[in-house]
C-alpha cells in the first residue's frame, strides 16, 4: 500500500516540476525576444523580438489557464486539431502564413525579417505535419 502511495506521489510531483518547467522555458522565450527587439540591429529586429516576447507570454497564459480548467497535460491536446474539417482549416491557414513567410524572407538579406519568415515557413510546415499526424492517429484509436 505505501509503494502505491509513493508512487503516485512520485508521478504528482514529477507533473508539477513539468509544468513549472514549460513555464519557466516560455518566460526565457520572452526575455530572449525582449532583448532581441531591444538591440533592434537590423530591419524588423524589434517587431520579431517583440512578437517572440508577446506570444512566449500568451501560450504561457494560455497554458495556466489550461491547466486550471482541467484540461490536458500534453501540449499536442492543447495546440492541434482533432477532426478533419478543423484539419482542412488548419493546412489553408498555416499554407498562406508559409508562403508570406518565405516572401517575407525573400525581401531581405539579412536581419530579423529574413529570419523570421525562414523561421514562419518551417513552424507552418511543422504545424500541418503534426496536425496531421495528430489527426490521423486519434482516427486509427477510435477505429
Amino acid at each position: 500500500m505505501n509503494q502505491s502511495s509513493a508512487g503516485q506521489q512520485s508521478s504528482e510531483l514529477c507533473a508539477w516540476i513539468a509544468f513549472w518547467a514549460q513555464l519557466v522555458v516560455l518566460a526565457v522565450l520572452a526575455v530572449i525576444g525582449a532583448a532581441f527587439a531591444s538591440e533592434d540591429r537590423a530591419p524588423g529586429d524589434y517587431a520579431c523580438g517583440l512578437l517572440l516576447s508577446l506570444g512566449a507570454i500568451a501560450l504561457a497564459f494560455m497554458q495556466l489557464k489550461n491547466r486550471f480548467d482541467g484540461g490536458a497535460a500534453d501540449w499536442a491536446s492543447f495546440l492541434l486539431v482533432d477532426d478533419m474539417a478543423n484539419l482542412l482549416a488548419v493546412i489553408v491557414i498555416f499554407t498562406v502564413l508559409g508562403l508570406a513567410g518565405l516572401f517575407i524572407a525573400a525581401g531581405f538579406d539579412h536581419g530579423g525579417l529574413h529570419d523570421a519568415g525562414v523561421a514562419l515557413f518551417a513552424v507552418s510546415g511543422l504545424a500541418v505535419f503534426l496536425s496531421m499526424k495528430h489527426v490521423f492517429d486519434k482516427a486509427d484509436r477510435t477505429r
